[in-house]
């Protein structure tokens, strides 16, 4: 089931979205997880800390992509958000910085796939 965050379009509240997603994390086990909202209009961007070592980023456009940047590749952070999100990712890759990209979409999955692999995307690795 997809969380409402994700699916409706939320009032351009940080701490209203900064609420609705750690209670969401909260909800599913992860109470060690925190966000910080530091652009509340899509497409929305919170900071994120997965048991006060590991922090990551998240973007997302509503009923349409979700981003998640981490430092280097964390299985219980990727499950976990697979879990809160309902869904598998669709696809993992490492950024111009280094950093791991892991890609969740709502519209034409197989679409961004192809521009992801006719990008170059370094260490591309098809998730679902």
């Amino acid at each position: 089931m997809t969380p409402y965050w994700f699916s409706k379009k939320l009032p351009a509240s940080r701490h209203g979205i900064e609420n609705a997603i750690r209670l969401a994390f909260w909800a599913h086990g992860f109470g060690d997880t925190y966000f910080t909202c530091v652009n509340p209009e899509p497409p929305i961007r919170c900071t994120g800390i997965w048991k006060t070592v590991n922090p990551f980023t998240v973007e997302w456009v509503p009923s349409d992509y979700f981003v998640l940047t981490l430092q280097e590749p964390n299985k219980d952070i990727l499950e976990a958000f697979e879990r809160v999100l309902g869904h598998h990712a669709l696809a993992a890759y490492r950024n111009d910085g280094g950093k791991v990209v892991v890609e969740w979409r709502a519209k034409n999955p197989e679409g961004r796939l192809r521009e992801l692999e006719q990008s170059g995307a370094k260490e591309l690795e098809r998730l679902s």
